[in-house]
């Protein structure tokens, strides 16, 4: 945030005074885990940014949750609030508010915030990241109901490789805040958990009900009205969506039964167009899976490509198209289809 600083320079004799504007940013100060934000007292609106060191610990008083007293460790607030971990550290950003007649104390992220009455100054965050990828490294058990309520707002997240699956998974694309995020995360063909990797998601609101399925290997329930939910976007800048290796010949029809279960497929550069391909946007399930992601424009022969496909219920009938340089055909029924659900090419963008 710029401050601005007014300068008045006086001109001599009858002359006009003049009021010139110099734009002053604040740079990053270097912070310890015991620097406080009372120093700043008074400065409402105003944005400091600050440096905690990788290493710290936690133990210095904190009181309040999302609104915190000014003489509450900035660093150990940061933990709290999720920015940062005391072992990476990394950089966070604060605004400077008018004191509180209360402060409410809450353990988030291993850090235990005080309850507090009346106080001078208060701070919040407005922005933190830590010194890596800018990710917060959660464990296989992490769920989102720690930032229930805070709709709308984006979170990295990193997931460390050799993870367990757990359980806890209600929904699809929308899940519950108490499911396992890392969980949730291979449901969703982000990451897997040998290897793990970053996805980023964001906060929601509670649903009337959500839906299980079974993706990826992996299965979630249904559920019915919960108080917050959770969503990822994209693939969060490092998890990718995981392929299955696919021929030219690969087909839908293993998977029949398995409707709204998705499947993603790594088709091989350099493949051979199939003569089994039915259907426009809806192919029957023995279709050839990339010959179809071709004749829907995702990839090339030449080139190849991962594609994610959605299993269907069969159809009472299938039109035919040419698209692409493939030609598909006319069916009637026919008890198993796919759909393509997510776009990736290979080498092309």
């Amino acid at each position: 945030m710029m401050k601005r600083v007014s300068w008045w320079i006086a001109l001599a004799g009858p002359f006009l005074v003049s009021l010139i504007e110099f734009p002053a940013a604040f740079g990053q100060q270097q912070a310890d885990w015991s620097t406080q934000a009372a120093s700043l007292r008074g400065k409402n609106g105003q944005h400091f940014t600050f440096v905690c060191p990788g290493g710290g610990t936690t133990g210095a008083s904190v009181w309040g949750t999302n609104l915190y007293t000014d003489d509450s460790s900035i660093c150990s607030a940061a933990v709290h609030k999720g920015l940062i971990t005391a072992q990476r550290g990394g950089t966070v950003t604060i605004e400077i508010r008018a004191g509180a007649s209360a402060y409410t104390g809450s353990s988030r992220n291993g850090v235990t915030s005080r309850d507090y009455g009346a106080w001078h100054g208060s701070y919040v965050f407005v922005s933190g990241s830590d010194t890596g990828t800018g990710a917060i490294t959660v464990d296989w058990n992490a769920q989102a109901d720690k930032w229930r309520g805070r709709n709308g707002e984006k979170l990295l997240l990193t997931c460390p490789g050799g993870g367990a699956l757990s359980s806890r998974l209600w929904g699809t694309d929308t899940y519950t805040d108490d499911s396992s995020i890392c969980t949730a995360a291979v449901h969703a063909g982000l990451i897997n958990a040998g290897q793990g990797g970053t996805v980023k998601i964001e906060i929601l609101p509670g649903a009337a009900a959500y839906q299980g399925s079974t993706r990826n290997g992996v299965t979630s329930r249904e559920y019915g009205s919960f108080s917050g939910s959770f969503r990822f976007l994209g693939d969060g800048g490092g998890g990718q969506p995981l392929a299955q290796a696919a021929d030219w010949s690969t087909q839908a029809d293993r998977w029949r039964g398995q409707n709204s279960s998705r499947f993603t497929l790594s088709c091989p550069a350099g493949g051979t167009i199939s003569s089994r391909l039915w259907g426009t946007g809806t192919y029957t399930d023995d279709s050839s899976i990339c010959t179809a992601a071709v004749h829907a424009g995702l990839i090339t022969v030449g080139e190849g490509g991962s594609v994610t496909i959605e299993i269907r219920p069969g159809a009472s009938s299938y039109q035919g198209s040419s698209r692409n340089g493939v030609t598909s055909r006319d069916y009637g029924s026919w008890t198993g289809s796919f759909v393509f659900v997510r776009r990736q090419l290979s080498g092309i963008r």
